[in-house]
């Protein structure tokens, strides 16, 4: 399939955010990691940011998060939420009774084992899908009483989408995958081409442009999903089992990465997984079980270093 043809497929028309702050260094990862990261950096400080020149109020934001995370409106709430599925003539409850609320600048870990809901919370938090029962508020917005193109007008804008099966278009090469959520902004083609080849030097992957999801490795893979997230630099980033898929060397570089996002660039990033070791970068951690918060914990990121 043609990347244009991709696009109409895909294509919902969005207002999206037109900045990305420099990441700097972000996408330090070993030269271990595939042998191929560190021909393909520029060094640490990447000159000529196409994205350094562009300005919005709420990403301006988020320059306050980074020195407290006292903020009073979240930036998501799930209020009473119930997903309720029916199942012939039986219903089953996902989700029963969720009330949590995420605020900028957080490192939320959604924990539990499988069948624990988390997933289908997941959905929630992402606005994939509406709540059966109770609200869930994206910017103060209520997304149950939004029409889709709404809905996905702001999703499009605040959150960026990191999945454990990477969910890359196989017909089109790293290049087009990280371009295609750059094209629902329809600005000019040379400014794009910037964007992307901006973003392909930050997670080291200049030279695979070309290459095909299946000519990549599933490091490579999840940094082109990590590349394509970044894209229209969403202050929320939401990623569902994100070492999953990955040897325990390449999930660590992965995590680090996320995490120094979280650290220098002051995003929200909320991870749902199964594996405890993830819980060292949180600052704070969710427990959900048989569909219900177990418990929540906070963390200090003291805590959080101390166990890396």
């Amino acid at each position: 399939m043609e990347l244009s043809e991709s696009i109409k497929e895909f294509k919902t028309k969005l207002n999206l955010l037109k900045i990305m702050n420099k990441l700097g260094k972000a996408a330090a990862f070993n030269e271990e990691l595939d042998n191929d990261l560190e021909e393909n950096r520029r060094g640490e400080d990447l000159e000529n940011n196409p994205y350094s020149n562009s300005s919005s109020d709420f990403i301006k934001s988020l320059s306050a998060v980074k020195g407290s995370q006292k903020i009073e409106v979240p930036i998501i709430e799930l209020t009473n939420v119930w997903k309720i599925y029916q199942m012939g003539e039986i219903e089953f409850a996902a989700l029963k009774g969720i009330n949590l609320e995420i605020y900028e600048g957080e490192f939320l870990i959604v924990l539990g084992p499988s069948g624990s809901g988390k997933s289908t919370l997941m959905n929630l938090l992402g606005c994939l899908d509406l709540p059966s029962k109770g609200t869930v508020c994206l910017n103060s917005k209520n997304i149950s009483e939004l029409n889709e193109s709404e809905l996905a007008k702001i999703r499009g804008q605040m959150i960026g989408f990191i999945f454990q099966s990477f969910n890359l278009i196989p017909t089109l090469n790293t290049y087009e995958n990280v371009l295609l959520p750059l094209e629902f902004q329809e600005e000019d083609a040379q400014k794009t081409r910037k964007k992307v080849a901006y973003l392909l030097d930050i997670v080291g992957l200049s030279d695979k442009k070309q290459n095909l999801p299946s000519q990549l490795s599933g490091g490579q893979r999840q940094r082109v999903a990590i590349a394509r997230s970044l894209a229209v630099n969403p202050p929320i980033i939401l990623a569902d089992e994100p070492t999953g898929n990955l040897d325990s060397k390449t999930g660590n570089y992965i995590l680090d990465f996320l995490n120094d996002l979280h650290e220098r660039e002051g995003k929200t990033i909320i991870i749902v997984t199964h594996d405890l070791d993830i819980v060292k970068y949180a600052t704070r951690v969710v427990y959900i079980k048989d569909g219900e918060i177990e418990k929540m914990e906070k963390r200090t990121k003291i805590e959080s270093e101390g166990l890396k």
